[in-house]
């Protein structure tokens, strides 16, 4: 069973208890026993991914189930070098500016740690705080690129890669500036630096609440896949 678990050292740390991953769907079958395992092993939270949409509604002995976000995972083949816009650029200063920690926050606002009422709104924010530090610091990401309007930033997005997939863990636009172009641009400039870092494939994703956010994809010419659903499990006394 371990290798179908993984403890989040970072979580735990931050949180102060233990925080566990389990594999996709991992919980479909033997799910009493296998949470019973876990319960034993003091993972105080579980973070978990399915295909099934009623997992909440399971019963049990040992954990709390909520259904914190519903994702749907955008994949696109990438085939296009562009000119990147000029008024986008990479970022690399620490300590990072406040807009863009804010911007930061706005792109997690309604996933996991954003919509889980046990998840105070100050840990939130230092979350997101964190993860644009280690992203600038490429722990989290090879690149962070932001678009600056008369020298404010105004959106930004992350990127890392893994084999020949590229990935785009957080993306962001200043809601006064929605509409304007700046979710394509900074879109395509992630597709060319991609490009550039070897990679066939852009995979990311939104929450299914964003209907904005996935019109914008689909225009975008990617492929909207089912969507997962976000559950965290938290132990019971």
């Amino acid at each position: 069973m371990l290798e179908n678990f993984q403890i989040q050292e970072w979580d735990s740390d931050f949180f102060g208890f233990k925080v566990v991953k389990v594999l996709d769907d991992f919980l479909a079958e033997e799910t009493e026993l296998k949470l019973e395992s876990l319960h034993k092993k003091e993972a105080a939270l579980i973070y978990y991914t399915s295909k099934e949409s009623k997992f909440a509604e399971f019963d049990n002995s040992f954990y709390d189930v909520k259904l914190v976000s519903t994702r749907v995972p955008i994949i696109k083949k990438m085939t296009n070098l562009t000119e990147i816009h000029p008024n986008i650029s990479l970022y690399d200063k620490l300590p990072p500016d406040e807009k863009l920690i804010s911007l930061a926050r706005s792109a997690g606002k309604h996933g996991r740690f954003g919509t889980d009422s046990r998840i105070p709104k100050e840990a939130f924010n230092e979350i997101f705080h964190h993860w644009i530090i280690n992203s600038i610091k490429k722990v989290l990401a090879e690149e962070v690129l932001v678009y600056k309007e008369e020298g404010v930033i105004v959106g930004f997005a992350t990127l890392k890669t893994k084999g020949n997939k590229g990935y785009a863990p957080l993306l962001a636009v200043d809601r006064e500036y929605e509409g304007k172009g700046v979710s394509f641009a900074l879109m395509r400039a992630i597709e060319t630096r991609l490009v550039q870092y070897g990679c066939d494939y852009v995979m990311s994703g939104t929450q299914n609440i964003n209907k904005k956010a996935i019109a914008i994809f689909k225009r975008f010419g990617t492929e909207i896949q089912p969507p997962e659903y976000i559950y965290h499990l938290w132990k019971k006394n």
